[in-house]
C-alpha cells in the first residue's frame, strides 16, 4: 500500500511537519473553465487543456471540470495533438500538492493514452488529498494500463495500490486480478486480493463506521437501504440487483438537481441504456433542456445521436418497401443536418468533417463530400478512409486520372492494420483504370487494370463480381491491343 503524507510542509523552526492549508477559489477557476470551454468549442485542444489545468489547480474539487478536460484530451488525442510543452507545465506548477496535481494531470491529458503518465496523475490527485477525484479516474487509468500494446505489470501493480489508496476498490481488485494473470506464481498478491475483497466488504457493509461505536450496529442497520443502492449501483456493470431502481433514482435526482451536468448527463446515459423508445424519447427531452440551460453543446450531440438511433430503428422495424425508402432518406437527411450544424460549431475537428463527407457522399452532395475528406484525410486515424473516399468522389465527378492517383497515393500509404481496406481500394482503383482506358483507348491501363484484376481474383475469386470483371477486362485488351 501507498503511504503519503498530503498537503504538509516542513516547520524549518520546530523541525517538524505541519498542515499546508489550500482554500479553493471557485470564482476564479470557473474564468479559466469559462475560456477552456471557448477553446474547445473552436477546436484549440491544447490551449483549453491548459485554461483546465489552471482552473483546476484553483479550484480541483469540482469533478465536472476534470470530466470535462478529459473529454477535450482525448479530441486533442484524435486531432494528432502534441504533448505540453515544457513551458505550459511550468506555467501551471506551484509548491502545493494540489498544483502538482494540476501539472501531472495536464501533462497526462496532452497525451491520453499515455499509461505511465496516467499513473503519475492519478498519484498525484492522491497525494494532494482529492480522493474522489482519484476514485473518479482510477477506472479510466487501469482501462489505458491494461490496454497499452506491452502491458506493464508495475504499472498494473502501481494502480493496484492507487486504487486502494482512493477506496476503488473495484478497481483495485481488477487491477490485482490482471497482476495476477500476467504471474499466477504470486503468492503474495493472491493473499493480497483477498484483504482487498475483504476491504471492499467491510467498506462498503459500514463495518468499520460501526466498529468501536455506541448503537454503531444500528446505524449499520440503518443504512443497509443505501447499501442496496450501491449493489444495485453495480448491476449497471453487470453484477446485478435492479436498474430500474437506479433508474428511478437518477430520476429524482434530475428532478431535484436539473440544472447540474453531471446528474443530467447520469440520467440520460441511463435512460439511453433502457433502451425503449419512450426512455430515448426521454432522453432526448433530457438532453436538449441540458443544452438549452448550460448552453454545454455536448447535450446537443447527444440529442441529435438519439435521434439517428430511432430513425435507423424505424427503418428496421419497417415492413413495407416503400416506407422503408422514405425512411431511409429522411435519416439522411437527419444525418446531413446533424453533422452540417457540428462542423460549424467545430470547424476544425476533422472526425465530424468525415461523418459529414461521408453523408454529403451519400447524399450525392459531392462538392461537399469532397471538400470535407480533403481536411479530414490530415487526421493521422482517419487518411486511408479519408483518402479512398476523396478519390471515389473524383471518380464520381468523372475526374479518373485525379482518382487513380488518389487511390495510389492511399495504398502506398496505408497503415499495417487497414490492409483489410486494400480489396476495396484497389477494386475501385481498377474501375477508374478502366474508364480511363476506354477514354483514352489506352492498352497500358486496361493492362494495369487487367494486373489489379487478377491479383484480387487470386486473392478471393468471390469478391464482389471479379469474375465477371475479369472476363471483361480480357475482352478490352483485346479490343485495345
Amino acid at each position: 500500500m501507498i503511504v503519503a503524507l498530503f498537503n504538509r510542509k516542513k516547520n524549518e523552526d520546530e523541525g517538524h511537519e505541519e498542515e499546508v492549508s489550500f482554500v479553493p477559489q471557485p470564482e476564479k477557476a470557473r474564468k479559466w473553465f469559462d475560456h477552456a470551454k471557448n477553446m474547445a468549442d473552436s477546436s484549440n485542444y491544447e490551449s483549453a487543456l491548459v485554461y483546465y489545468a489552471n482552473g483546476i489547480r484553483l479550484d480541483p474539487g469540482t469533478l465536472s471540470a476534470h470530466e470535462s478536460m478529459i473529454d477535450v484530451s482525448i479530441k486533442h488525442l484524435q486531432s494528432g495533438g502534441k504533448k505540453a510543452s515544457s513551458k505550459d507545465l511550468k506555467g501551471v506548477d506551484g509548491s502545493h500538492p494540489v498544483d502538482k496535481m494540476a501539472v501531472a494531470e495536464l501533462a497526462w491529458l496532452s497525451r491520453y493514452d499515455s499509461p505511465s503518465l496516467a499513473v503519475k496523475a492519478l498519484a498525484a490527485a492522491i497525494e494532494a488529498d482529492q480522493l474522489e477525484l482519484a476514485n473518479m479516474l482510477t477506472i479510466r487509468v487501469l482501462t489505458i494500463v491494461s490496454r497499452a500494446k506491452k502491458v506493464s505489470r508495475s504499472l498494473v501493480l502501481q494502480v493496484k495500490d492507487l486504487a486502494s489508496a482512493a477506496g476503488a476498490w473495484n478497481e483495485a481488485i481488477a487491477a490485482g486480478q490482471l497482476a495476477m494473470q500476467m504471474d499466477p506464481s504470486d503468492s503474495e498478491l493472491d493473499t493480497e486480493l483477498k484483504d482487498l475483497a475483504a476491504q471492499r466488504a467491510m467498506s462498503q457493509g459500514g463495518y468499520e463506521d460501526a466498529a468501536g461505536k455506541e448503537g454503531g450496529f444500528r446505524e449499520m442497520v440503518k443504512d443497509m437501504d443505501k447499501q442496496r443502492e450501491l449493489e444495485q449501483e453495480e448491476s449497471l456493470s453487470g453484477v446485478g440487483g435492479s436498474e430500474e431502481q437506479v433508474l428511478e433514482r437518477a430520476r429524482e435526482q434530475y428532478e431535484a438537481s436539473p440544472e447540474s451536468p453531471d446528474v443530467l448527463n447520469r440520467y440520460g446515459q441511463l435512460l439511453r441504456k433502457d433502451g425503449s423508445v419512450e426512455s430515448i424519447e426521454e432522453a432526448i427531452k433530457v438532453y436538449l433542456a441540458g443544452f438549452d440551460t448550460s448552453g454545454e453543446y455536448r447535450f446537443r450531440m447527444h440529442a441529435g445521436d438519439l435521434r439517428i438511433v430511432l430513425s435507423r430503428r424505424a427503418i428496421e422495424e419497417a415492413t413495407d418497401p416503400l416506407r422503408k425508402e422514405e425512411l431511409s432518406t429522411e435519416l439522411l437527411e437527419l444525418e446531413v443536418a446533424e453533422y452540417r450544424e457540428r462542423a460549424e460549431r467545430y470547424p476544425t475537428d476533422r472526425s465530424i468533417k468525415f461523418k459529414l463527407g461521408d453523408v454529403a457522399f451519400r447524399a450525392n452532395d459531392i462538392g461537399t463530400a469532397m471538400e470535407c475528406f480533403q481536411k479530414s484525410k490530415d487526421e493521422p486515424k482517419l487518411r486511408t478512409r479519408s483518402s479512398h473516399y476523396l478519390a471515389r468522389c473524383f471518380a464520381c465527378e468523372g475526374w479518373h486520372s485525379e482518382a487513380v492517383d488518389e487511390y495510389r497515393d492511399t495504398i502506398t500509404n496505408m497503415d499495417a492494420t487497414e490492409r483489410d481496406l486494400e480489396l476495396d481500394i484497389r477494386y475501385d482503383m481498377m474501375e477508374s483504370l478502366i474508364e480511363l482506358a476506354r477514354a483514352e483507348r489506352s492498352d497500358m491501363m486496361a493492362k494495369e487494370a487487367l494486373e489489379i484484376c487478377s491479383g484480387i481474383a487470386r486473392k478471393d475469386i468471390t469478391y464482389r463480381d471479379i469474375r465477371v470483371r475479369r472476363k471483361e477486362l480480357d475482352t478490352l485488351c483485346r479490343e485495345l491491343g
